[in-house]
């Protein structure tokens, strides 16, 4: 049996830094409206998420994405990708904290999409699609 390390290291962790629960909006292509709108469409299921401050390295990162704001670290079970318009996919988001959080980078990932680290970035609004 393969070891599963994000098993161990949420344990070692979560006395400290427990999960929370948070809402996981996948992108899932967009739709047109009758009107010509183009609206994007979301797949949403709830997941648990270790939410971190960005450390040194993280801000190291995601320097050259020339964003700023309310930025944060979160480790998630699974692959969750940030948004890559050449491949055509991402544009997630994760709801936690009553606030929408765009995935704006891979951070790290490990084994084939056992469990991820993404930076998040704080939306002033709920992004279209998403209730």
């Amino acid at each position: 049996m393969p070891l599963n390390l994000f098993g161990i290291a949420g344990r070692m962790t979560g006395a400290v830094n427990p999960c929370i629960p948070a809402d996981l909006y996948a992108s899932d292509g967009v739709e047109d409206t009758p009107s010509g709108e183009v609206i994007p469409k979301y797949i949403e299921c709830r997941i648990w998420i270790e939410v971190q401050a960005m450390t040194s390295q993280d801000l190291q990162q995601v320097e050259n994405l020339n964003q700023q704001g309310d930025m944060r670290a979160v480790y998630i079970r699974g692959g969750i990708k940030a948004l890559n318009r050449p491949l055509q996919y991402g544009g997630d988001f994760i709801k936690f904290y009553n606030s929408y959080w765009k995935v704006t980078q891979s951070l790290e990932e490990w084994g084939d999409a056992e469990w991820c680290k993404v930076a998040v970035t704080r939306q002033i609004s709920p992004p279209p699609g998403c209730s």
